[in-house]
C-alpha cells in the first residue's frame, strides 16, 4: 500500500498526467477506502469475514494489474479505486478474522504485534519500488512483486484453519 501513497503521482506523470492531476486521482483512494471500508464490513456480517478479506486482497492483486497495463490517467484511477477499495476493508476484517483464528485471549499481542510490523514491510517497500525505479527506469517490478502479494495474502487467507493456532493458543472461557 506504500508504493501508491509515495509513488502514485510520479508514476501518473511517466505517462503524462501532470502532479496536480496525479495528486487528484491519488485522492479518490479516500473516497474509495471509505466505500470499501463499509462495504466490506457489511458484507462480512453476512457472509464471512475469512472469504472477505480474501477477496480484499485479490482486488489489491488485481488494483496493480490495472495499474500495470494503465497507459492513462482514467485507467490508472481505475487501479487507485480497486487498490483504495480493499485499503480500509483490511483493517475491521484482519482483526475480526485473527480474533476468530486466535480467539480474544491473546488478541491484542497479536494485533499490536501485526501493525507494528506493517509500517516496516510498508517502509522497505516504498524505499524498494523507489530503488526499483532508479535502477530500471519504471515502477514494473516494483508492481509485480505488489501483485504477487496481494495473491500470496488472499491464497493464505482463504486457506481453511487448521486449528493450529487454537492448539497453540487454548481458549480460556470469557465471562458473560
Amino acid at each position: 500500500m506504500g508504493f501508491v501513497n509515495a509513488h502514485f503521482i510520479a508514476f501518473a506523470t511517466d505517462f503524462g498526467a501532470t502532479a496536480v492531476q496525479g495528486a487528484g486521482a491519488l485522492a479518490t483512494v479516500g473516497i474509495a477506502g471509505l466505500t470499501g471500508g463499509l462495504s466490506f464490513g457489511f458484507l462480512a456480517d453476512r457472509f464471512g469475514r475469512r472469504p472477505l478479506l480474501t477477496i480484499s486482497y485479490a482486488m489489491r492483486a488485481l488494483g496493480y494489474a490495472v495499474l500495470m497495463m494503465a497507459g492513462s490517467l482514467p485507467m490508472a484511477i481505475l487501479g487507485v479505486v480497486i487498490i483504495g477499495t480493499s485499503w480500509t476493508s483490511v483493517i475491521s476484517l484482519t482483526g475480526t478474522v485473527t480474533s476468530d483464528e486466535f480467539g480474544l485471549r491473546k488478541l491484542g499481542t497479536i494485533y499490536g504485534t501485526m501493525f507494528m510490523v506493517m509500517p516496516f514491510g510498508a517502509s522497505s517497500a516504498v524505499w524498494l519500488a523507489g530503488k526499483i525505479y532508479d535502477t530500471h527506469g519504471n515502477y514494473d517490478l516494483a508492481m509485480w512483486i505488489s501483485l504477487g502479494m496481494g495473491l500470496i495474502a488472499a491464497t493464505a487467507v482463504g486457506m481453511p484453519s487448521t486449528g493450529l493456532s487454537k492448539r497453540l493458543w487454548p481458549q480460556t472461557p470469557q465471562p458473560e
